[in-house]
């Protein structure tokens, strides 16, 4: 059978079960797992799938939102090396802002020790992941709770946070970056409360991995011109570090 003749029936498989497992493709197929996951990383790119640790799930042609617990087994060795090396940023008696994506909750993981930190969320899983430290101030923003983001949103949670809340730094994540559109999304709810983090802080540091390059989506969060910092996991080719440390955005590669 060609490659491409594989790839098909791969998608066909996803389309119709909606996730799919590397062991069980291979077996299917007679191919190695090294031969199926190539196959998982082309139709990643082409927009059919988004890879999981063993397997992919099916991501639809609007490009429909994940759950939070499929996120995050997406790329999560890459987002634990983003995650411990933004941890590196923060100082004692920093405020910060996190967001409620994956990486967000990999870079909680990594500044327990940090004394005198207030950390303002909208992220349940980063309000749990600190809820024993007592030498951090974890502050709810409140609002509207989405299951499937484990996220409290809406305009009350907007509201909050830019009449009531401000931060030194803001480390989050999204669906995607283009140069053309900028930062964007899967939902409004999540865009809406990324820009009010946004527009309430003194720097903006984006947790990057390099799967997010080109990803297109709806809606847009804000330009690339609003990023202060960028930590991402490889060195990005001379159009992307050009248009970005030309609007004065920093590169930081995760292991250097």
């Amino acid at each position: 059978m060609l490659a491409v003749e594989r790839r098909t029936q791969i998608e066909e498989m996803i389309n119709a079960n909606k996730s799919v497992l590397v062991t069980e493709l291979s077996k299917q197929f007679d191919v190695t797992p090294e031969t199926i996951r190539g196959d998982l990383l082309k139709l990643e790119k082409q927009g059919v799938l988004v890879r999981t640790y063993g397997g992919a799930v099916l991501v639809g042609a609007s490009g429909s939102e994940l759950g939070f617990k499929e996120r995050d087994t997406v790329n999560s060795d890459l987002k634990q090396r983003i995650g411990r090396r933004a941890a590196s940023l923060i100082r004692n008696g920093d405020t910060i802002f996190l967001d409620a994506s994956t990486s967000a909750l990999h870079l909680a993981r990594n500044i327990k020790d940090k004394q005198g930190l207030t950390v303002i969320t909208n992220a349940a899983s980063v309000m749990t992941e600190l809820s024993e430290c007592d030498n951090i101030r974890v502050v709810c923003t409140g609002g509207l709770y989405r299951a499937r983001s484990m996220s409290y949103n809406g305009r009350y949670a907007e509201k909050m946070i830019r009449q009531n809340f401000a931060a030194n730094k803001f480390f989050f994540s999204c669906r995607g970056i283009t140069l053309s559109r900028g930062l964007v999304d899967s939902t409004e709810e999540e865009a809406e409360i990324k820009r009010a983090m946004l527009e309430s802080s003194d720097s903006v540091i984006f947790l990057c991995d390099h799967y997010k390059l080109g990803k297109m989506g709806i809606p847009i969060i804000a330009p690339i011109s609003k990023l202060d910092k960028v930590i991402t996991d490889v060195r990005l080719d001379s159009e992307w570090s050009n248009a970005l440390e030309s609007n004065g955005t920093s590169i930081i590669i995760a292991d250097e």
